[in-house]
């Protein structure tokens, strides 16, 4: 459920069907209803009885009418209908970017993460609002800043955390945690394995509960994207939509990611020919398409990967006629034996 679905939710226990506004962000917007939603929740806006003042709305379902409205978002000078405590009394998770390791990084990597962070937000905004994105030991300007992570922790009374951590001893799952932390770490020396871990064991000498989880696809945690806001999506479908891991990994995986994971797992598929003095490997094109169902990969990605690994792609006829060759030669082997 995400605060579209509980701002829809309020506004029909009020018997509102349809709801306009003059904001122009809003009436941009793909998903006007989940923008209002945003708009009421970060405290920016009412849902106000209407005042006759509008000839156009939207239904629930996001869908333009040329109706006057039931109530209207801005600043009400009627009625107010639903305020930010109306939505954000709704247990959300927190999501929390612990920076701690900030000054480790590059140049290079520290844009990479205030990049990442900001993205992030833009993530939260399409399930919660801004408040339940908490960032920690460096203000970047985006979401809720707090010196430390155990500061917030404390002041919320939180005593358990998930922490995403791609060493970690169970697998992700939903949980229904009150918060989750993830790791403002970006590692492009290599010289910052483990730093997720080091935060869980600085939580827990705290007094903390952490409970550390590794996000996995089918057994590996390669060609899971590691970048921040990847990451916030990902756990975001699956407790709040409530989606499989795999299929919220997919959704989220950028092709370069997923082209990772087939490098690793496409050698196992492909046959081994001999022909004269020279020996060489083929793999099935129907592979893509087996690949393609738990990797975001397109065509091009797939014969892309098969020429970096000298891999020569044929039909599935070629490779039966392969197999029945090669069953063949095993035959007459066994009875010369």
């Amino acid at each position: 459920m995400r605060l579209r679905d509980v701002f829809v939710s309020e506004l029909r226990r009020r018997n509102v069907k349809r709801v306009g506004t003059r904001l122009k962000k809003v009436m941009s917007s793909s998903d006007p209803v989940a923008r209002m939603a945003l708009y009421v929740a970060n405290g920016k806006a009412q849902v106000c009885r209407s005042d006759g003042g509008l000839r156009h709305s939207f239904t629930l379902d996001g869908h333009f009418v040329s109706l006057p409205p039931h109530a209207y978002v801005g600043r009400c000078k009627s009625e107010i209908l639903l305020g930010k405590e109306d939505l954000t009394g709704y247990p959300f998770p927190f999501l929390v970017v612990d920076c701690r390791f900030y000054d480790e990084h590059s140049e290079k990597e520290r844009w990479k993460i205030d990049l990442q962070v900001k993205q992030a937000l833009g993530v939260v905004r399409e399930y919660m609002w801004d408040e339940k994105l908490v960032v920690t030991y460096r203000d970047f300007g985006y979401g809720n800043y707090w010196p430390t992570t155990e500061d917030f922790l404390r002041e919320q009374e939180i005593e358990r955390v998930v922490l995403l951590d791609p060493n970690g001893e169970s697998l992700f799952e939903k949980t229904g945690a009150k918060c989750f932390v993830i790791g403002g770490i970006v590692d492009k020396s290599g010289k910052k394995r483990g730093y997720t871990s080091k935060i869980g064991r600085s939580l827990e000498k705290d007094g903390f509960d952490v409970d550390y989880r590794r996000i996995e696809l089918r057994g590996d945690v390669i060609g899971v994207p590691d970048r921040i806001n990847h990451i916030a999506e990902i756990l975001l479908r699956v407790e709040l939509d409530g989606e499989d891991v795999e299929s919220a990994v997919k959704a989220v995986q950028p092709p370069l990611v997923a082209k990772w994971r087939l490098r690793k797992e496409l050698h196992e598929k492909t046959f081994r020919v001999c022909a004269g003095d020279r020996t060489f490997r083929v793999v099935s094109k129907d592979e893509f398409h087996r690949f393609k169902e738990w990797l975001n990969i397109r065509k091009q990605d797939f014969y892309e990967v098969c020429m970096e690994q000298g891999f020569f792609v044929v039909s599935g006829n070629v490779i039966r006629q392969i197999k029945a060759l090669e069953w063949d030669a095993r035959k007459r082997c066994f009875r010369l034996g």
